[in-house]
């Protein structure tokens, strides 16, 4: 009986969570603070958040952290909760504390990496595939050992993806669009940056329902009404975060100067960096292409894709640990060339998957074009503001998308090639990888 329940898949699925889970902890215990991506923000922003039930006004010592009123605070309210039970009853250490529940977040993540997989590849074996990339992307690891709202926004944006991925498949069961949007929800109020996709995925879903309109007006059923409550909660909460933000600042999430005095803002560093050390300059995209002043946007793309690429497999934070320049173009052409393939395969395709396609796809132009070009036409830098993590909320759908264009290679033998190549490198250029080079000056006592 126990070797039926404990067979080969299961042990190498648990494994694999295993690993992430040992790595990521022992990340947690011992990497300082100011190694990780805006950990000090994301840990004095919560601790403030402790100090009261609801949402903290702004006030002189948290000028530095910039506006805290008028922000997503989903992981600021949960965290300050986390704390205040802490501290009432266990009186552990905050940033230990606060970094293992962000692992958990990242557990979940990887589980709904998992259930995505299982939607959208028929092969058992290779529905692992997505598992190993994510738990051997050197960025995702560190990030997930931190405390950073990245955490708990990614988890939402895989459920959502994931959700709406059965919507496509199961046409008339009402829970998925319902759990679909409840998920962008939640998303929503933890970090701005799943507004985008939030966006991408309600296009699709009213795409969705008007073309299937006779099949989804007799499908809803009473117990139906189960997700509506929560849904409506959420959708509340939103309305009144950013509601309020468009009536009062004509912004969804207001710029500081906004809300805080000149003065006050400049205590923060990114906005003194962005006011007094690299201002904005007045944008003219032909004048500045053609005078060679900035990059056109084909080439900027070119840019792009390898820095992201080198600060995905890396670790950007606030410090950095890049590969060389030959592993980090080998991974740039094996990301390239999968998508080639996916596109030169595109009948063999499932309506699933063409939408995961669609839905990363835009997520990564918006992040390319009206982040990361738009900050670079302005500022003269083309990698000012680029990291690795922001692409995240759609890692899930990347990394599912990578696989099913390796299994639509009909050659066998290059289908195999290519997916161990990536893997078994993947896999060296990451915790081992990492453990044999790292500065040992990233080590240390955790103090707060």
């Amino acid at each position: 009986m126990l070797k039926k329940v404990i067979n080969k898949y299961n042990l190498i699925l648990g494994l694999i969570f295993l690993i992430f889970a040992a790595f990521t902890l022992y990340l947690a215990l011992n990497v300082k603070m100011e190694i990780s991506p805006d950990s000090w923000y994301h840990l004095r922003v919560s601790q403030t958040y402790s100090t009261t039930l609801t949402i903290p006004e702004n006030a002189e010592v948290t000028y530095q952290w910039r506006d805290i009123t008028n922000i997503p605070y989903l992981y600021f309210w949960t965290n300050g909760r986390i704390l205040n039970l802490n501290d009432s009853i266990f009186e552990f250490n905050h940033v230990i504390l606060l970094r293992i529940i962000n692992i958990v977040y990242s557990l979940l993540t990887l589980v709904g990496v998992y259930l995505l997989s299982k939607e959208v590849i028929k092969n058992k074996w290779a529905r692992l595939i997505p598992l190993v990339l994510i738990t051997n992307t050197l960025m995702f690891l560190l990030l997930s050992s931190s405390i950073n709202y990245d955490n708990l926004g990614n988890m939402f944006a895989t459920f959502a993806i994931l959700f709406f991925v059965k919507t496509i498949k199961y046409k008339g069961e009402f829970k998925y669009p319902l759990l679909t949007i409840l998920m962008l929800c939640l998303g929503t109020l933890t970090k701005f940056t799943i507004v985008p996709l939030a966006v991408i995925l309600v296009i699709f879903l009213l795409f969705e329902f008007i073309k299937n309109f006779n099949i989804w007006k007799e499908s809803f059923k009473k117990r139906d009404l189960f997700y509506i409550v929560p849904l409506l909660l959420f959708g509340t909460l939103n309305i009144l975060l950013y509601g309020n933000n468009l009536l009062k600042y004509q912004e969804l999430t207001p710029s500081c100067e906004k809300v805080l005095t000149h003065e006050q803002c400049l205590e923060n560093g990114v906005y003194y960096r962005d006011m007094i050390t690299m201002p904005a300059v007045e944008v003219n995209l032909k004048e500045m292409i053609l005078s060679g002043e900035r990059l056109d946007p084909l080439r900027y793309t070119g840019v792009w894709v390898w820095e992201m690429t080198k600060r995905t497999v890396g670790i950007m934070g606030d410090s950095s640990f890049y590969h060389d320049i030959l592993t980090i173009s080998v991974f740039t052409f094996l990301i390239v060339i999968s998508f080639l393939i996916g596109i030169y395969n595109w009948k063999k395709l499932k309506k699933e998957h063409k939408y995961l396609f669609f839905i990363t796809i835009s997520y990564l132009l918006i992040l390319l074009f009206f982040q990361n070009y738009d900050m670079y036409l302005k500022r003269g830098y083309p990698t000012l503001a680029l990291q690795g993590r922001y692409m995240f909320p759609v890692i899930s759908s990347f990394y599912v998308l990578l696989s099913v264009f390796w299994l639509s290679i009909n050659n066998r033998y290059l289908r195999l090639f290519i997916i161990l190549t990536t893997l078994i490198l993947l896999i060296i250029f990451s915790i081992p990888y990492f453990l044999l080079n790292i500065d040992s000056s990233w080590f240390g006592p955790i103090i707060y």
